[in-house]
């Protein structure tokens, strides 16, 4: 079925999707080159810069061997590489390629800009990223980049220019003292301390924009060759704006009526690491990175949150964000900012339980590089390690079942259409998330119970579905729970201890069809 699924469906439905985020400067080095070669080439001589093989450590075990600065360290990915490993991801089976920053500055991560025109040498160039554009097109994946919009290296152009008192750029930035800034031409911003102007969460490499300067509005989205509307033009699917609450609601509004305007399909995402709800809508961001969901499951799983809370913060997550904007959002469990999923949870039962929710809750699930294969990982930095390549070093218990849940969900309309109903914080004494997926039309519904329990989930669910018929069987696509179903919408289930369940409708009788054409509804 993966295959034959994968090739029907080559272009999804945009809330259908599987989004993989690819941090580039770990995920692959592109051919002809290998670590040594390509860390020979031209951007990387340059001082200050630690080069390593693709096969060393992030972290040395000599804590003296490992940069001040993890910024700093390169291991020579590119954007060649993603092209190089398209059938990789395809089979996998991602339609979302999220890229963190491709454009050109100093560190590894590239949130510190110095262009928002060029592809960062590093990783190519413009014509190597469409190349990336029409392969991933034939392969059936759209392309989503990251756009850090909130602020800018201190050696970027524009800072620079706005340090000599130059205008328009001065007014895109906020000096705190501008009797300092007299004659600063032969200065270099190193000298500068951190008061004398605002910088994203103090780091005064990072000067903040000011997003309502008008001349840099045109030159970020309002103007035809704007920076969003030339990459949109293109060919990418969308924009991920980095830390969306910095960057500021009116701005968001402003920037959406016009993107709209021109791209109604574009993907708008915003990075909140907060409660996504009122950041979601049809004058806002089409939808958020769901660290609000992720908190009601990682924290049930963690034990620092108790389930009845956990299940109605998943209502209330939904609720806020509306039914399309949920749809629309990122369920991501590991990102290039948070420890991996593996180094969070230890135990495979209750990262079973995280994936089963991740792929079985509204929104677009996230899948960080590696994670598929049990790739481990502590905080920034070392989270984002060189990707494992040797299929030996895979954890394929991981793996397969990552492919089962895609192949799931892509499957069952019910998973990445479906409303939400949560039913789990009705229940008393019990350590599950319990919820309801269901589009309305007969044979699109799931019922997911996790377990984090010790003992079997033993329940009486009424489930509020008008097409879960009376007779008609449920049955668990992914684990061995049991499900009868009975009168007025009554259900006995019994889910085995510490494991997950998905329960679906099956039509098995061979002379009766439960779901009549003529019971689908308008």
């Amino acid at each position: 079925m993966p295959t034959a699924y994968r090739t029907l469906f080559a272009m999804p439905h945009p809330h259908a999707q599987i989004v993989y985020q690819i941090f580039p400067e770990r995920f692959a080095i592109g051919g002809p080159h290998d670590s040594r070669s390509k860390l020979a080439l031209p951007p990387y001589r340059k001082d200050g810069l630690t080069l390593r093989d693709w096969h060393e450590p992030v972290l040395c075990a000599d804590p003296k061997d490992t940069p001040a600065d993890p910024g700093s360290v390169f291991y020579g990915g590119d954007l060649q590489g993603v092209i190089d490993r398209l059938p990789y991801l395809k089979d996998l089976g991602a339609t979302t390629l999220y890229f963190t920053p491709i454009f050109e500055a100093p560190s590894n991560h590239k949130y510190d800009a110095v262009s928002f025109d060029r592809i960062d040498p590093m990783f190519g160039d413009e014509a190597v990223f469409r190349a990336l554009l029409a392969a991933s097109r034939l392969n059936g994946m759209g392309v989503v980049l990251d756009a850090a919009l909130n602020h800018v290296s201190f050696r970027h152009p524009w800072f620079l220019a706005a340090q000599r008192g130059e205008m328009p750029y001065r007014n895109w930035f906020t000096f705190l003292d501008p009797q300092t800034h007299a004659e600063l031409d032969s200065v270099d911003p190193l000298v500068l301390a951190a008061a004398d102007y605002l910088c994203w969460w103090g780091h005064r490499y990072m000067a903040e924009l000011r997003l309502d300067a008008p001349e840099l509005e045109e030159r970020l989205y309002r103007a035809p060759a704007s920076v969003l509307h030339r990459f949109l033009e293109m060919g990418t699917q969308g924009w991920r704006f980095d830390t969306g609450q910095d960057i500021g609601l009116p701005f968001v509004q402003r920037m959406r009526a016009v993107l709209k305007a021109a791209h109604p399909k574009a993907e708008l995402l915003g990075e909140l690491m907060n409660y996504g709800g009122d950041w979601v809508g049809d004058d806002r961001f089409t939808g958020v990175m769901n660290y609000y969901q992720r908190s009601a499951v990682l924290g049930w799983l963690a034990g620092d949150v108790g389930a009845r809370q956990s299940n109605a913060a998943l209502r209330d997550g939904y609720e806020g964000c509306g039914h399309e904007g949920s749809l629309s959002s990122w369920n991501m469990l590991a990102s290039h900012d948070t420890p991996r999923l593996k180094h969070l949870l230890p135990d495979w039962a209750d990262r079973q339980l995280a994936l089963a929710a991740q792929f079985t809750l509204p929104g677009l699930p996230v899948i960080y590089y590696g994670e598929e294969n049990g790739m481990d990982g502590a905080a920034d930095p070392d989270c984002r390690r060189p990707m494992v390549w040797e299929a030996s070093r895979w954890d394929t218990t991981t793996r397969d079942f990552y492919r089962t849940l895609i192949d799931l969900r892509q499957a069952n309309p019910a998973l990445w259409q479906g409303k939400l109903t949560v039913l789990g914080d009705r229940l008393d004494g019990t350590d599950a998330l319990v919820f309801l997926r269901h589009t309305g039309q007969p044979g699109e519904t799931a019922l997911v119970v996790l377990n984090r329990g010790n003992e079997a989930f033993e329940a009486s669910l009424l489930l509020p579905d008008p097409h879960l018929y009376s007779g008609l069987l449920l049955r668990d696509a992914v684990g061995e729970g049991v499900a009868e179903l009975m009168m007025g919408g009554q259900t006995r289930v019994r889910v085995p201890a510490r494991s997950a369940a998905v329960f679906l409708p099956d039509d098995h009788l061979p002379n009766f069809k439960y779901f009549k054409a003529r019971n689908r509804w308008a």
